[in-house]
């Protein structure tokens, strides 16, 4: 008898109303302008990507999808790609992002921890790529002193927003800002064993997911 397939099964297994289903959110990747026309290198000053080489839109699309099993991670562990935090994430065919690709951002809905980041004040680059839950703390250095100032506000595209602080580092001033963020991951790429297409059937696709800090570098 030969082996058969049921994409519904497993839709409902790692789906929206399954067993196994985390919730996600993936932003699409595209290459931003500022590119070098010869070496392709990304400008390192370039306000919009902050030198990543790839921009994102505002508003992502909220899907499903869950950890593959021990040995699939076991065996990224081993293949000697692997960095540390690396997860390979299977996405059923029933979830708005069964279309991830490399690149592309992502961030884990249903996790979260603690940050802390050193920024400058007033600079074009003055942005957070991450996902923040809250705000906890901001401090620079005066003077030899901390100074404590008021929290701002984030906006959807990371940009930070000082208008209704009335304590602020001062511009140019280079400031550490704290607080709680979902857990943010790039896609290194589909995983190099993965066969999402079994005769015109669209199965489960297995992507490798890395820590959303080492991209680019």
């Amino acid at each position: 008898m030969g082996m058969s397939f049921s994409v519904g099964a497993f839709n409902q297994f790692l789906g929206q109303s399954g067993q196994v289903g985390q919730q996600y959110a993936w932003y699409q990747s595209a290459a931003c302008p500022c590119a070098d026309p010869y070496s392709g290198q990304a400008d390192p000053a370039c306000p919009i990507c902050l030198g990543k080489g790839k921009i994102y839109p505002a508003t992502p699309v909220n899907g499903v999808a869950a950890l593959a099993g021990q040995n699939s991670q076991k065996a990224w562990m081993a293949s000697g790609q692997y960095e540390t935090g690396d997860l390979v994430l299977t996405i059923p065919q029933a979830t708005p992002i069964y279309s991830m690709g490399q690149w592309d951002r992502v961030t884990a809905l249903n996790t979260q921890q603690v940050f802390s980041l050193v920024l400058t004040a007033g600079s074009p680059l003055e942005k957070l790529w991450t996902s923040v839950i809250g705000l906890t703390k901001v401090f620079w250095i005066n003077d030899g002193a901390l100074l404590i100032g008021d929290l701002p506000t984030v906006n959807p595209d990371g940009t930070i927003n000082w208008s209704a602080s009335p304590v602020a580092p001062p511009a140019g001033t280079q400031y550490t800002i704290t607080g709680t963020k979902m857990l943010d991951y790039y896609c290194w790429g589909m995983y190099p064993t993965n066969r999402n297409f079994q005769q015109g059937l669209q199965l489960p696709r297995k992507v490798v997911l890395r820590d959303w800090d080492l991209f680019s570098r």
